[in-house]
C-alpha cells in the first residue's frame, strides 16, 4: 500500500491544532495552585486562580484590569452550574477588581469558569480552567 507522507503530516498536523485548541487554557491535579491569565474581548485582562486549601476546599479568585471605572457583572461556574455572581465597580489606581469564594472540591476533576462583562461597554471576559 502506498502512503503519501505529505497529506499524512498536513492531517495530522490539522488534528493536532483543533485538539489544542479545544483543551482547557490550565489544568491541574496535583494539588497546586492553578492560574490562567487572558485576554479580554478588548483593552482588559482577566485572572483566574483556584487553590486547594488544606481543609480540601478552593479558594477560586478571579481578577479584572480594566482602562475604566465602569460596572461589572461577574459570576463563577463550578462544574457548569453557578455557584457565585453579583455585580462591582472597577477601581483603585490600576482599576481592577478581585473576586475570592470557597468552593467544595467534588470527587474528580472541577471545572471552573470565571466570566465578567462590563455593563457600559459590554466587553466580555472569561476564563475557564480545569483542576
Amino acid at each position: 500500500m502506498l502512503v503519501r507522507r505529505g497529506p499524512a503530516i498536513v492531517l495530522s498536523l490539522v488534528l493536532s491544532a483543533a485538539a489544542l485548541a479545544l483543551a482547557p487554557s490550565a489544568t491541574a491535579g496535583d494539588g497546586g495552585t492553578v492560574k490562567d491569565v487572558t485576554g479580554c474581548e478588548k483593552e482588559s485582562r482577566a485572572k483566574l486562580k483556584v487553590e486547594l486549601q488544606s481543609d480540601n476546599r478552593f479558594e477560586v479568585t478571579g481578577i479584572v484590569w480594566s482602562d475604566d471605572e465602569d460596572t461589572w457583572d461577574w459570576k463563577f461556574k463550578h462544574n457548569g452550574e453557578v455557584a457565585f455572581n453579583g455585580d462591582v465597580k472597577a477601581k483603585d489606581a490600576d482599576k481592577s477588581f478581585k473576586i475570592v469564594r470557597p468552593m467544595v472540591n467534588f470527587a474528580g476533576p472541577d471545572t471552573f469558569v470565571f466570566r465578567a462583562q462590563n455593563r457600559n461597554t459590554n466587553e466580555i471576559c472569561r476564563v475557564d480552567l480545569v483542576y
